[in-house]
């Protein structure tokens, strides 16, 4: 471990000008002004192009190497956060320079093959010091003290991802995205540099800054990772268009939902459910909840929900029971969910949820974002902060009761008609007693309620909403909504669902 941890020293001292520490104090307006300057330049593609046998290595054999856990930065200092380096190449292929600053230096970080564990020999040679990095990943002592556990991944893709105590890696966060959606190309602003702040030796947070850059839009990033039971990721952005865009998309989240229990399970498939997230939940300012269970459509389908004042969204794994999952493998009832605090008041907008097709528990199918009413003008830099919380529990604790579960069924007649059945569960309910209750149903034109009733199980204390509904046309999307009440009170958030008969 001395010898790596030497070497790397040692690039650092003897490489290029690059490469060597600088007196500097680094911040986010030194951040700041480094995109004010791109942005008022043409776009260039981020990075020089990869060695020969680097861009034309095989995914899997990118895959297979990996950095040295011994090599990690800061180890041998006995820093609360460890620094591991994802090696050049990927998908897509990347290599971005790494910045290490404190209060009064920074330097790039020079690529270091020995840092690296090849799995045979190292079949790409001998590649340059300034070639720089794909991205990085940090640890910590997030379940026990004496051992450091993976607690963020940063990705020059424009991805990342973290983890609270007691998680498994799922759901992915993104800086922005723009024109998200079915109908035009999507654009995925990357990563082109990143500073990695050296904690100090009493730490409780680490901050990170990078530049953003896309052929429309640039960015400076502030995050700011403190650990713990709920991981949480401040957040701060200035973005400028270079051109105008359609849907910008601000704090986006994609995750995974190929089949659950409002869905049909595939042939063949032994677990029962294959989520790694199952619902949208928004949370407006005077106080209602929604609820939107996830889908895999057909075909891809978005929709928004309206908000004039946002406290916050988020993509949920409500469901934590293993047995509904089965797999010992995946993990799924451990995947983190993700609630975007908003910080500051974002003003009127809509929270916009995109659905595509999934074909494998590997399609990351679902993203959702928030889009500014008020769009930001070319040129103009437009500032934004929230907070990520990346935990397992309901990011705002209330008295609704919430939902607890969907399922789906035909109805023999008429043939456009669907049974829906929603579980809401709460410790007020459930001291209700089994007639306090009534459904609030909401069902957008182009179908009608056939029959509903309100029922309370003995089981359990939860309550269940059965609504019949016929659509009039196959293929028009149909909105529903249902609440249970208390006289006129809110008793439950509202369950929102999109029906594609």
């Amino acid at each position: 471990m001395r010898k790596l941890l030497l070497s790397l020293t040692l690039l650092l001292a003897a490489g290029p000008a690059s490469a060597q520490v600088e007196r500097r104090h680094v911040d986010f307006d030194c951040i700041r002004q480094l995109a004010t300057e791109r942005a008022a330049q043409p776009y260039r593609e981020p990075g020089g192009a990869l060695p020969r046998a680097l861009a034309e290595l095989p995914l899997a054999e990118w895959s297979a190497i990996r950095f040295r856990a011994d090599a990690a930065l800061w180890q041998a200092d006995n820093l609360p956060f460890r620094l591991q380096l994802f090696h050049p190449g990927g998908p897509p292929p990347a290599a971005v320079p790494l910045h290490e600053f404190s209060n009064n230096h920074d330097q790039v970080l020079p690529f270091a093959g020995s840092l690296f564990a090849y799995p045979v020999g190292n079949p790409l040679g001998r590649l340059p010091t300034e070639l720089g990095y794909a991205g990085f990943r940090v640890h910590s002592p997030l379940n026990r003290a004496e051992h450091f556990d993976e607690l963020v991944v940063f990705l020059a893709g424009g991805g990342f991802r973290a983890l609270g105590a007691g998680q498994a890696f799922g759901l992915a966060a993104r800086a922005l995205t723009l024109d998200a959606g079915p109908v035009l190309p999507e654009e995925f602003p990357r990563f082109t540099e990143f500073w990695i702040g050296r904690p100090a030796a009493d730490a409780k947070s680490l901050t990170v800054y990078a530049l953003l850059d896309s052929p429309r839009a640039v960015g400076a990033c502030e995050f700011v990772v403190t650990p713990g039971p709920s991981t949480v990721i401040a957040a701060h952005l200035v973005v400028t268009l270079r051109a105008a865009v359609a849907q910008p998309g601000f704090a986006p989240l994609s995750g995974m939902f190929w089949y659950g229990e409002n869905t049909d399970r595939p042939a063949g498939e032994p677990r029962p459910e294959v989520h790694e997230v199952d619902g949208l939940t928004v949370h407006l300012g005077d106080g209602t909840a929604l609820w939107r269970p996830l889908q895999n459509p057909g075909a891809a389908f978005a929709s928004g929900l309206p908000a004039e004042q946002l406290r916050g969204f988020g993509l949920m794994q409500r469901d934590r029971v293993f047995e509904h999952y089965g797999d010992l493998d995946a993990d799924y009832d451990r995947r983190p969910s993700a609630w975007i605090e908003p910080v500051g008041d974002w003003g009127p907008g809509r929270v916009q949820l995109v659905e595509q097709p999934a074909r494998g528990r590997f399609d990351a199918n679902v993203t959702v974002f928030w889009v500014p009413d008020r769009r930001p003008m070319p040129g103009v830099p437009f500032e934004i902060q929230y907070r990520i919380h990346w935990t397992r529990d309901e990011p705002v604790p209330g008295l609704l009761a919430r939902v607890a579960a969907t399922h789906i069924g035909a109805l023999r007649e008429p043939p456009l008609g669907r049974l829906f059945w929603v579980d809401f569960a709460g410790e007020g309910i459930a001291r209700s007693d089994s007639d306090a209750l009534d459904a609030e149903v909401e069902v957008s034109p182009g179908a009608h309620l056939l029959r509903q009733s309100v029922r309370k199980n003995p089981g359990d204390a939860s309550w269940r909403v059965a609504l019949e509904v016929e659509a009039e046309t196959p293929g028009r999307a149909v909105e529903l909504r249902c609440r249970l009440r208390h006289g006129y009170t809110a008793a439950s958030e509202t369950w929102c669902y999109a029906w594609l008969p």
